[in-house]
């Protein structure tokens, strides 16, 4: 047991009791608990996970309350698990295997066991593979009805967003990275006349080298003081809030591959270049508009009539027709069949491989080949291609599940106190 993870130890009952708790519970005579709604709780399941908690207790060297106030408040957590698992089976929640062997497979990872050690383990606490799967489906149940429950009830406004993104967490959340150009023309700390005439016949002529052209790390190793000169004067990735103050407004402001005008200090003349920058704030997404008509095999309309039909409109189609007209009257998608086969603003790899790839493949108001699915038929076309700045509403967006994760714990709360106080309970 003590080979598991911290989160499997706070499954409770997830990795069972030891052999000598479990001959303890057999030997009780079962009974009801609790009535809960429709269900109940047993006597068995009572003492068995109070015996449970008293050993976490033991183990973390923490004083357990006395019993009857722990069998008490042990008692209430069964209750409200009860409940969870009532309302989700309401709701249809139901994890799947393949979820399930997920969840058990990070158990084992965060473990750094294999499936076999990790099997092992749970042998030796008394419990079996088959109980250790049912516990873990039931911890995962009650997680996803909190979840889908809870956030039902939060709600963020544009406003508390706006707020989030103006505090210094927004701040950090939003801190673009900067890769910074920099070339250093150097001034002692009280230069005379001449100095000041050396350096900006310096400043001259590196002005003169980058308006011909010149890259920016050529211009660097060739006029720059600074110690970095010879690599090219990159001063590498650098957050928003990491920048120097006489660097920071300036570098916010420009464009990449922008120069900056000679910005003077105690140590000299700088010049600056953006190279790139990155963050959450700063995302493009490459989006395509395109149309799409489908033909399915159906009642009336054998495969092969399908693909006859999909043939002719695509003729029809290269020979001038309307899309939006043939897509209205001929197909099948219900989604976009209405609006004339407009798929609208598709994001990269958002339809299917069979379907993106060709996609993907198409010139502007080029229309494809006849493309068949396991579903039936499709003829897509592109209409238009753009790159979208998606960065704020990435920000926002991020900004928004802070928020909400900010209030999902006292939101949790009233929801458990609600459901418990709608339910019928009574203690036997």
């Amino acid at each position: 047991m003590n080979t598991l993870s911290k989160w499997g130890v706070t499954l409770g009952l997830a990795l069972g009791l030891a052999s000598s708790s479990c001959v303890f519970a057999a030997k009780q005579l079962d009974s009801i608990a609790a009535i809960v709604n429709d269900d109940i709780v047993l006597q068995s399941d009572l003492t068995s996970r109070v015996v449970l908690v008293q050993q976490q207790l033991s183990k973390n060297n923490t004083k357990a309350p006395e019993l009857v106030a722990l069998t008490r408040q042990v008692l209430d957590q069964l209750i409200i698990e009860n409940l969870q698992l009532q309302l989700a089976t309401k709701e249809g929640v139901y994890i799947a295997d393949p979820s399930l062997d997920l969840a058990i497979g990070r158990i084992a990872k965060s473990n750094k066991l294999s499936l076999t050690e990790l099997e092992q383990a749970i042998a030796n606490t008394g419990d079996t593979m088959v109980q250790f799967r049912a516990k873990i489906r039931q911890k995962l149940t009650i997680n996803e009805i909190q979840t889908t429950s809870v956030n039902r009830r939060i709600r963020v406004s544009e406003h508390e967003i706006d707020k989030y993104l103006a505090s210094n967490q927004g701040q950090q959340l939003a801190d673009t990275e900067y890769e910074i150009g920099h070339i250093l023309i150097s001034l002692s700390e009280q230069p005379n006349a001449q100095e000041l005439e050396l350096a900006k016949q310096k400043l001259k002529a590196l002005n003169i080298a980058l308006d011909q052209g010149a890259a920016f790390s050529s211009a660097a190793a060739t006029y720059s003081d600074a110690l970095n000169a010879l690599k090219g004067g990159n001063l590498g990735w650098r957050k928003g809030s990491q920048l120097p103050e006489l660097f920071a407004k300036p570098i916010k402001a420009m464009k990449v591959g922008e120069v900056s005008v000679p910005i003077r200090n105690s140590s000299g003349f700088h010049v600056i270049t953006l190279i790139n920058k990155r963050g959450v704030s700063i995302q493009t997404a490459a989006q395509t508009k395109a149309n799409h008509l489908l033909i399915l095999p159906n009642e009336i309309r054998s495969p092969s009539e399908a693909k006859a039909l999909i043939n002719e409109l695509h003729q029809r189609l290269i020979d001038g027709g309307d899309f939006y007209d043939l897509a209205r009257t001929f197909s099948d998608d219900d989604n976009s069949a209405p609006s004339g086969g407009d798929l609208g603003w598709l994001n990269a790899n958002q339809l299917p491989a069979i379907l993106q790839t060709p996609l993907d493949l198409l010139a502007i108001e080029q229309l494809s080949e006849p493309i068949q699915s396991k579903n039936g038929w499709h003829l897509l076309q592109v209409v238009e291609r753009r790159t979208q700045d998606v960065g704020q509403a990435n920000l926002r967006f991020k900004a928004k599940q802070a928020i909400n994760q900010s209030k999902f714990p006292n939101e949790l709360e009233n929801w458990l106190r609600e459901i418990r106080n709608q339910a019928y309970i009574e203690i036997r």
